[in-house]
C-alpha cells in the first residue's frame, strides 16, 4: 500500500474538504430541481428532462478538452478553482431566478434561464476531471481502486449532507435559500483550494500520438462503457424523475425529498468505500460491477410498486447499493494503468462520454413518460408513463450487467 508523507496526508486531507465542497455547492438543489421545473416555473416533461439533461451535456462538451488541455500545461488546480467560480455563477443564477419566479408579474422564460444555470452548473462538474486526477497522482497500479475508494466518500458524503440540507432550506424557507447555501459552499471550496499544492506531472506532454494510445486503452474503454450505462439509469430515476414519483404520485413534500437523496447516496457512500479495498479484491472486479448491475435492475422494478414514502426509500437504497459498488471501479478502469502525465485526457475521455448518460437518461426519461402518459386517461395519466421508464432502465441496466460480464477480466486482483 502506498504510504504517504505527513505534508503529502496534510495536503490530501485538504484535497478531501475541497471534494466536499465542489459537491456540496452542486448537490444542495437536484433533489428538488425537476419538480421545481415542473411546478414553479411550469416546465413540461420534456424541458424538466433537459435543464436536468443540462447537466451532463455540458460536462460532455467540456470534460475532454479540460483533461487534455491539463496534460498539456501540467496543472490542475487552476482548473478546478474556476469549476468552484462556475459553480457560484449556476447557483446564484438560480437564485436570481427563484426571485423573479416570485413576482406578482413573472418574466417569461424562466424555464430557459434554470435551463442554462444548470448547464453551467456541468460545467462546474467538468472540473471533476482535474480535481479527481489532482487527488490521484500520488497512487499507482493497484493502490488507485482502494484510493477511488476513499475518495468516493467525501465525494457522496457532501451529496447528502446537501441534499437533505437543500430540501429541508426548500421546503420549509423556500427553494431560494438552497440556492444562496450552494452559493456559499462554492465560495468556501474556491479559499479552500487556494491553500492546496500542486505537485506537476513529469514526463513528456501531450501529443497526438499519445492520445491515440490512451484512448485505445483496454481498460478505459470498458470502464467508460460500463459507467454511461449506470449513469443513463441514474440520471432517468434517482436524479431524475423519481422526485416527480414522489409528489405526484406518493405525494411526498418538498422537504421530504431530501430523506429520498439519503437513501439513495448513504448506501452508495458505504458501499463506495468498501468496493475496491475489500469487495473487488475479495470477489473479484467481474463479480462486483455484475452485482451492481444487479442492484440497479432490481430497484428500477421495485420503483413502480412503491406507495409510500418508505417503499421509495428502500427502491433509493437498491439504487444505491449499486451505484456504490459500480462507480469506484469503473473510475479506477480508466485511469490505473495510464501514465500519470497521461491521466488528465484519459479521466476527461471517461468523463464526458459518461456525461452522455446523464444527459441522455433524463431526456429518455421525459420522452416515456410524456409518450406512455398520453395512451392514459384521467386523473392517473402520469403513473403509466412514469411506470415505463422505471422498467425500461430496468431493462438496460440488465443491459449493463451482461457487458460488465463480457468486458471485465475474469482474474481477481491480489491485495498486496
Amino acid at each position: 500500500m502506498n504510504r504517504l508523507d505527513p505534508d503529502t496526508k496534510r495536503n490530501e486531507n485538504r484535497l478531501f474538504s475541497a471534494v466536499f465542497l465542489f459537491w456540496f455547492s452542486v448537490y444542495t438543489y437536484p433533489s428538488f430541481l425537476t419538480s421545481y421545473a415542473v411546478n414553479t416555473l411550469h416546465a413540461t416533461n420534456v424541458l424538466a428532462g433537459m435543464i436536468v439533461g443540462s447537466y451532463g451535456l455540458t460536462q460532455m462538451i467540456l470534460r475532454i478538452p479540460l483533461g487534455i488541455l491539463s496534460d498539456v500545461l501540467k496543472r490542475r488546480k487552476p482548473f478546478v478553482m474556476l469549476g468552484f467560480g462556475l459553480s457560484i455563477a449556476a447557483s446564484g443564477g438560480l437564485a436570481l431566478v427563484d426571485i423573479l419566479a416570485g413576482r406578482e408579474i413573472v418574466p417569461e422564460g424562466l424555464a430557459l434561464a434554470a435551463l442554462f444555470c444548470r448547464g453551467v452548473s456541468g460545467m462546474t462538474a467538468a472540473a471533476w476531471v482535474n480535481l479527481s486526477v489532482l487527488y490521484s497522482s500520488n497512487y499507482h497500479g493497484e493502490d488507485l481502486a482502494p484510493a477511488m475508494s476513499r475518495l468516493i466518500v467525501p465525494q457522496c458524503g457532501s451529496q447528502i449532507i446537501a441534499m437533505l440540507l437543500g430540501a429541508q432550506l426548500a421546503g420549509r424557507l423556500g427553494e431560494l435559500y438552497a440556492f444562496l447555501l450552494a452559493t456559499a459552499a462554492g465560495v468556501a471550496g474556491l479559499l479552500v483550494m487556494a491553500r492546496i499544492q500542486e505537485t506537476r506531472p513529469t514526463g513528456e506532454p501531450m501529443t497526438i500520438r499519445a492520445l491515440a494510445v490512451v484512448i485505445r486503452n483496454r481498460q478505459l474503454v470498458q470502464g467508460t462503457v460500463l459507467a454511461t450505462v449506470y449513469q443513463l439509469v441514474v440520471w432517468a430515476t434517482a436524479q431524475g424523475f423519481v422526485q416527480n414519483w414522489a409528489r405526484d404520485v406518493i405525494g411526498m413534500t418538498t422537504a421530504e425529498l431530501g430523506f429520498l437523496s439519503v437513501a439513495n447516496l448513504l448506501p452508495n457512500t458505504i458501499l463506495s468505500r468498501f468496493s475496491g479495498t475489500v469487495f473487488a479484491p475479495r470477489f473479484g472486479r467481474k463479480t462486483v460491477l455484475g452485482a451492481g448491475f444487479g442492484f440497479l435492475a432490481a430497484a428500477c422494478c421495485f420503483y413502480p410498486q412503491t406507495d409510500s414514502m418508505w417503499s421509495l426509500m428502500g427502491a433509493q437504497a437498491l439504487l444505491g447499493c449499486g451505484v456504490g459498488l459500480i462507480m469506484p471501479l469503473t473510475m479506477a478502469s480508466a485511469i490505473e494503468t495510464v501514465p500519470e502525465n497521461r491521466r488528465g485526457a484519459a479521466m476527461g475521455i471517461y468523463q464526458a462520454i459518461y456525461g452522455l448518460g446523464m444527459f441522455a437518461g433524463p431526456v429518455i426519461a421525459g420522452w416515456v413518460i410524456e409518450e406512455f402518459s398520453k395512451a392514459s386517461a384521467g386523473e392517473e395519466t402520469i403513473r403509466p408513463g412514469y411506470t415505463a421508464n422505471f422498467y425500461a432502465m430496468a431493462a438496460i441496466a440488465v443491459i449493463g450487467g451482461i457487458l460488465a460480464v463480457l468486458l471485465t477480466q475474469g482474474r481477481r486482483r491480489q491485495s498486496k
